[in-house]
């Protein structure tokens, strides 16, 4: 035998565990290509592509954003209109009829029924002054209720990813309990101060007391509340309040005014009022965190689907995959 070879008797004696083997080694058939290859093949010459898609998203992302600051400030009012039909609806036909959440869809249909009938007693004229209390009381309810649900399911969240609530139940199903009514807390409340600010405004216009881009109709007197256009004379049975401007007010008024439909000036001479004056909570403060944070949410309920149901048209129309 040569040295450095073997004889086939010899190599034929060796075992398994003798024959020679290369470390971390994988066999690839000849002809074939792995699947690091395979992906690296079909996408050859993509790169211009990608980067075509990645700018069209940019693009739309920061265009959108104009658009939507600009609409804002020179015509708020269809901004609010567009806004709050597109958070009615887009929500409804995504995960209501789409999805098939037939649980949201009901509760949608309820609330929208009970909604419509609120808004049909703001707008009729002549208004009666026990309408604007029923307006306030109504959706100062929905927002307690929104409120607590909205609460209750991030705190179940929390417990969650603490792992308090694997001790007790099964981890998926109290997770998606707890996005669902932090989802529903969030939506509804947001829905409802869109809503009550409609009312607010065609209930004001009706009593001719307030006038948002002018002087008002009516003059007020001194016994009158310029939110309902009732007395308050009788103040053994409703309480009154009286702002710094000296303008007085049923206190159920006011604060409705105020907290509900949010508004932080006088129904009548629009002066600024102190919001301190008034007990609040977090689903009915007027304060910038809170209002930032529902603008936040109608966002991704309105123009966020309709931003990329545009990216998804340019792409279609560019050719791009």
């Amino acid at each position: 035998m040569t040295e450095g070879t073997l004889e086939n008797g010899t190599l034929a004696s060796l075992g398994p565990e003798s024959t020679p083997t290369m470390p971390n080694s994988t066999f690839v058939p000849i002809g074939s290509s792995s699947p690091q290859e395979k992906f690296a093949q079909s996408h050859a010459g993509h790169e211009t592509q990608h980067s075509t898609m990645a700018l069209i998203l940019l693009i739309a992302l920061f265009g959108f954003q104009f658009v939507i600051l600009f609409w804002k400030q020179k015509h708020y009012r269809s901004f609010q209109a567009v806004t709050l039909i597109g958070l009615w609806l887009i929500p409804m036909y995504i995960f209501g009829i789409q999805a098939q959440f037939w649980r949201f869809l009901s509760i949608w249909c309820l609330y929208s029924i009970a909604n419509f009938r609120v808004i049909y007693l703001a707008s009729r004229k002549p208004l009666d002054h026990k309408t604007p209390r029923l307006v306030y009381n109504w959706f100062s309810i929905v927002y307690k209720l929104c409120y607590a649900v909205g609460v209750t399911g991030y705190a179940i969240i929390m417990l969650t990813f603490f792992g308090i609530v694997q001790l007790f139940y099964d981890f998926s199903e109290v997770a998606d309990l707890g996005i669902i009514l932090l989802s529903y807390g969030l939506y509804f409340g947001v829905l409802s101060r869109d809503f009550v600010e409609i009312c607010t405004d065609r209930m004001a216009s009706t009593l001719g007391y307030y006038n948002k881009d002018g002087f008002p109709r009516k003059h007020l007197r001194v016994v009158i509340c310029a939110v309902c256009g009732g007395t308050t004379e009788n103040r053994e049975h409703d309480k009154v309040h009286q702002l710094t401007c000296r303008h007085v007010f049923h206190e159920e008024c006011i604060r409705g005014w105020c907290l509900i439909g949010k508004k932080d000036i006088c129904p009548y001479c629009k002066e600024k009022v102190d919001m301190k004056e008034f007990k609040t909570n977090p689903w009915d403060t007027q304060q910038q965190l809170y209002l930032s944070l529902l603008d936040g949410v109608r966002y991704l309920v309105v123009w966020q689907p309709i931003i990329f149901a545009t990216v998804q048209l340019a792409y279609h129309i560019f050719g791009l995959e």
